[in-house]
């Protein structure tokens, strides 16, 4: 298992403005490790804090770095559990590539709070992660307190990014390439590391630079070029295939939809579809926030959170 993640010790991706640097870790307990899912791969999770369990679930291509000031905020009251998806942190890939999906993603969900003896959670997913926690409350109704969905779309997600399926085709071509030569597309896909337009380019698509901090946006693009191009093309393959809204309106589930106001990623009109299928939702639509309000502006999503699990 790869710790090329950890940071003096701890598994989490810490954000440049976060509590770590002045906060005790003594005070925050923190346990890691790995649990076999339905198919034996070994699922990284780990949980932060005690009380009742909030569970974050990141996007594709991700990681604990668009939810680390959520965290930050929530495990002094809060047992905080994530877990990294398969190909992606700590998890490695499958030896079944076709378990490269957003229902295997929930499976894992499901193997973690089995293992951890949680009955029923919050599930919060960001991205992809909306599709991940839907899923598990469409299979798992029970276990599911309620739900906070931010930045998300209920199907499709290449038909709306940057309010067009035009790059749908690019994504295509990117996917067959990688089959037919995935030696030439890992050694282009390291490149990333070596240039700033990377970061400039995913600043300017998924993130408000005038509120991200860009050591945040530096971040994310070294994990980009860390991640193997194979765990982007088979998961977006299967991305692209789901579509929650013949099932939307039967989710009971308490549930807040956050939408970025400037989000070109999965653009507002994608959540107001989701507030309108799910019949027990609540919408609300952050001020200059964008893909990654959660990293635009944290402290005040994790009030809208607060507040939203009080209410």
């Amino acid at each position: 298992m790869s710790d090329r993640y950890f940071e003096n010790g701890h598994p989490r991706t810490r954000g440049a403005r976060s509590s770590f640097k002045t906060s005790s870790e003594a005070d925050y307990p923190f346990r890691f490790g790995s649990v076999p899912s339905f198919d034996e791969t070994p699922i990284f999770y780990c949980e932060e804090g005690e009380g009742e369990p909030l569970v974050f679930c990141y996007g594709i291509a991700c990681s604990t770095l668009h939810w680390t000031y959520q965290i930050d905020y929530f495990r002094k009251n809060y047992r905080c559990i994530w877990f990294d998806y398969r190909g992606h942190g700590q998890t490695p890939l499958p030896s079944n590539s076709s378990h490269m999906s957003v229902e295997a993603c929930a499976r894992d969900l499901q193997a973690v709070l089995d293992f951890l003896d949680i009955k029923n959670a919050t599930l919060l997913g960001h991205s992809m992660g909306v599709s991940v926690v839907l899923q598990f409350a469409r299979m798992f109704p029970e276990r599911v307190t309620q739900l906070v969905v931010a930045n998300g779309t209920a199907k499709r997600p290449l038909d709306t990014l940057l309010g067009g399926n035009f790059l749908t085709p690019a994504f295509q071509i990117l996917s067959r390439y990688e089959k037919e030569n995935p030696s030439l597309i890992h050694s282009l896909w390291k490149l990333q590391e070596k240039t700033p337009l990377v970061a400039s380019f995913l600043g300017t698509l998924g993130f408000n630079r005038a509120l991200t901090h860009p050591d945040d946006i530096k971040t994310y693009a070294r994990q980009i070029a860390a991640l193997n191009p194979a765990v982007l093309t088979t998961m977006m393959d299967d991305y692209q295939h789901f579509d929650a809204t013949p099932w939307l309106d039967k989710l009971k589930t308490k549930t807040l939809i956050l939408s970025g106001e400037d989000d070109r990623v999965t653009p507002p009109a994608t959540q107001d579809l989701m507030a309108q299928l799910m019949p027990n939702a609540q919408l609300v639509r952050v001020q200059s926030g964008s893909h990654c309000s959660t990293l635009d502006l944290p402290d005040y999503v994790s009030l809208l959170i607060e507040r939203f699990l009080k209410s």
